[in-house]
């Protein structure tokens, strides 16, 4: 299903050359839809969109209370983006330690994963599966995201994600590079 979904996208978009409809899609805003905007609430985890601006997709971080017991102290967000071009989206769990090293070069530790760190991250992540796949979403993964798709590259000036155009990039990123600043 999600190879049809990237490849429909590839084949409307990069190579049909649709500048309209990319343009209409990602000018369409997407919200969060309310049950999950209530299900944030009930479980006092905050909502913040984090793409300002005109993209392919929408983006939101989902932040959600930390633990802290003497020395310890860990934070938790999650990252859901959505594609506007196709029926597909992305979720990443990270959490943050606070580094108690003397001899530390940061003053936190970082970790990321696609699954969650905590049983609320987790219990997050099973109810946007519900929710999304109830809607006909797919999630994609890291290995399918970081997959290169060839024949599409990033103009020459874009150096910021390297020459090469990845599943993940044509879904969620103006490849096309036709959207405002």
């Amino acid at each position: 299903m999600l190879n049809n979904q990237v490849s429909e996208v590839l084949e409307k978009y990069y190579k049909e050359k649709n500048n309209d409809l990319f343009l209409k899609e990602a000018f369409e805003p997407l919200n969060i839809p309310t049950e999950i905007t209530q299900f944030c609430v009930a479980n006092n985890i905050k909502i913040k969109p984090m793409q300002f601006g005109t993209y392919p997709s929408e983006q939101w971080y989902f932040k959600i209370d930390g633990y802290k017991n003497n020395d310890f102290e860990v934070s938790y967000i999650s990252i859901l983006t959505v594609s506007k071009l196709a029926p597909i989206y992305r979720l990443e769990h990270n959490f943050e330690v606070v580094n108690k090293d003397p001899k530390k070069i940061s003053p936190t530790l970082y970790g990321s994963a696609e699954e969650g760190h905590s049983f609320l991250q987790a219990d997050l992540d099973r109810f946007l599966k519900k929710h999304f796949e109830k809607d006909g979403h797919s999630r994609m993964f890291e290995t399918e995201a970081t997959r290169k798709i060839e024949g599409v590259n990033f103009s020459e000036d874009v150096i910021l994600f390297g020459p090469d155009v990845t599943q993940e990039d044509i879904l969620f990123r103006d490849v096309l590079d036709i959207l405002p600043d």
